[in-house]
């Protein structure tokens, strides 16, 4: 008597399978995890390490240096030494990075500014796949009128450019925050720049899924259902919604990437995180006036940014390649 063959693995084990295989987004993915938990640790490393507040002003502050005090505001490095300037890279645990214009420790803010591009941009995108996908499926599914009334909203949203439809939403909820009926959510909450650039990615999700949809609304299996009078509910819950979830995992980290540029583009325009919260958007604001005198205000941050975006992206590919969600369809194992 011979024994049973095991049963193949599903798809999202061979998939996690592939992707372990893919040094390069494992590193990415390594990136990902490290910029993550230094974020996190935001609050241990400014009481501990840095021993400094980086929402306080600190212009009259001092700090000792190689054992000696040195001021955080200094002489400006030109013939005259005319106006202060802040305390550069020192190298050392305290102002690692330097100050800003306000004596504030550059680093430290970096990891609580993190913290909130972090939120901020995984967060949307988590809001924006929910939204795609009950409009990319209600309009693949239901076609006929459904189809053509969220299609040609789409189309509107579509039409209007990116940071312009947020910039307007954020000038007029910064303004007098948000209220829908009974609640009201107050102008500095991380929710509105959350729920505008979710709303702003949504055409660009729900594309993809609707054609996803009208490919599996044509499968075998769907038409089966149809025919033994299964439920339109159960249908979308069991058949489609279960194929259409890998087409979700490799939109997230592409969703991630452009919500953490959107973040940081709004809040360096004053109209994204409000202070006194921090985002790398509004560091990179206090350091455009120090950009010539004191660049790593600025660069910091951008650099983050830099490495965050590439990372999503180059693991955004590997699930893709793993996934393969260009196949044809087929039901989950």
């Amino acid at each position: 008597m011979t024994a049973e063959a095991p049963p193949p693995p599903g798809l999202w084990r061979q998939a996690m399978r592939s992707l372990a295989r893919n040094r390069t987004a494992m590193a990415a993915l390594a990136v990902l995890a490290v910029i993550t938990l230094g974020c996190a640790l935001a609050p241990l490393y400014a009481r501990d390490i840095a021993r400094t507040d980086p929402f306080t002003s600190n212009v009259a502050g001092s700090i000792m240096l190689d054992g000696q005090e040195t001021d955080i505001m200094q002489p400006n490095e030109n013939p005259l030494h005319l106006g202060l300037s802040p305390i550069g890279p020192t190298g050392h645990t305290t102002y690692l990075l330097g100050a800003d214009s306000q004596g504030r420790d550059v680093a430290a803010r970096i990891l609580y500014g993190g913290r909130n591009s972090l939120l901020i941009s995984s967060c949307a995108a988590v809001l924006c796949l929910f939204l795609a996908a009950a409009a990319g499926i209600a309009a693949g599914f239901f076609g006929g009128l459904v189809d053509t009334v969220l299609s040609r909203l789409m189309d509107i949203m579509w039409a209007v450019p990116v940071y312009l439809f947020a910039i307007s939403l954020s000038i007029v909820t910064v303004s007098q925050g948000l209220r829908l009926g009974p609640f009201v959510v107050e102008a500095d909450s991380l929710l509105i720049p959350i729920v505008i650039i979710a709303l702003v990615y949504v055409p660009y999700a729900a594309r993809p899924i609707r054609g996803r949809v009208l490919a599996l609304r044509q499968a075998e299996f769907v038409t089966a259902a149809r025919c033994l009078g299964v439920p339109r509910w159960r249908i979308v819950l069991f058949d489609i919604l279960p194929n259409v979830s890998t087409t979700l995992v490799v939109l997230g980290p592409l969703l991630m990437a452009l919500s953490l540029l959107a973040e940081s583009a709004l809040s360096f325009l004053s109209i994204g995180v409000q202070a006194p919260a921090a985002s790398w958007g509004t560091i990179i604001q206090d350091g455009e006036g120090l950009i010539y005198t004191r660049p790593m205000v600025a660069i910091a941050p951008g650099l983050a940014i830099v490495l965050v975006v590439l990372a999503l992206n180059i693991l955004g590919d590997g699930l893709r390649d793993a996934l393969d969600v260009r196949d044809t369809a087929r039901r989950p194992s």
